[in-house]
Parts: structure tokens; sequence; C-alpha cells
């Protein structure tokens, strides 16, 4: 991953102002359960699990990102992290936006797309498909 120090400053400053917003998609996301007793379960057993993995996926580009290096050689499992981080940061940034399905990209008005965080949502999917495309090669 080869980032200069202004685009690993402004991937710091996405993740500091997101990061807050990322647990709150967990919660505010869909149900895994309609009944309410099993989705007492699932919040018991399952979602600590989501949610360590997602802090942990966020403090893996954190520290890459804290590195000071313009090339930062990634592992797979790595640049995984990074990729699941970055959707985490995404789905908030969507939550903010008011994105909640598929086909939002031509449905956004010009209002929207002048927000800081339709921005962010564009630039990460775009570095999604950069580290994609490296993993594929």
């Amino acid at each position: 991953m080869k980032l200069d120090s202004r685009e690993r400053e402004a991937l710091a400053s996405i993740l500091d102002q997101l990061t807050p917003r990322v647990a709150g998609t967990l919660s505010a996301g869909r149900r895994a359960y309609d009944d309410p007793t099993l989705q007492a379960e699932y919040d018991r057993w399952v979602r600590p699990e989501v949610e360590h993995g997602r802090e942990a996926d966020i403090d893996v580009v954190r520290s890459g990102l804290s590195s000071g290096e313009d090339t930062l050689p990634l592992t797979e499992a790595q640049a995984l992290c990074w990729l699941r981080a970055f959707n985490h940061l995404r789905a908030a940034a969507g939550e903010i936006l008011g994105i909640d399905a598929d086909g939002w990209e031509e449905q956004t008005d010009a209002a929207t797309r002048a927000r800081p965080e339709f921005g962010i949502l564009i630039a990460l999917g775009w570095i999604q498909e950069e580290l994609v495309a490296a993993l594929e090669s």
C-alpha cells in the first residue's frame, strides 16, 4: 500500500471521525433474528466477537498509518483487515448520509454529493478496489 503523508493524515482523520460511529452501525443494523429471545442470545454470544473484530480491523489500519512509511507492505491478512475496516467506515459514512440500500449511487442528489461523508465513502471504496486488485494479482 503506497500512501504519502497527506494520504495517511487524511485516512487517520477519517478513522478518528468515523470510528465512534462504527459501533452505532452495528447496533442500528438489521437484526439476526425476528424472535426477541433468539436475538438476545445472538447479542449475548456473537455481538461481542463482532465488535472485537471491528475494533481489531481498525487497529490494524491505525497501526499501519502511524508507521510513517510511504510504502506499507501488507500481508494478505493485514490487507483483509484494511478491507473490512474500510467496509465498517463506509457503513458509518453511509449511515450519516442516510444510505440504506444498494443503488444509492444513481439516486444521490447534489447536496449529498457535496457532503464530506460522500467523499469519504467514494475514497474508501476506491482504496478497497485497489486492495482487492492487489490481492488478486
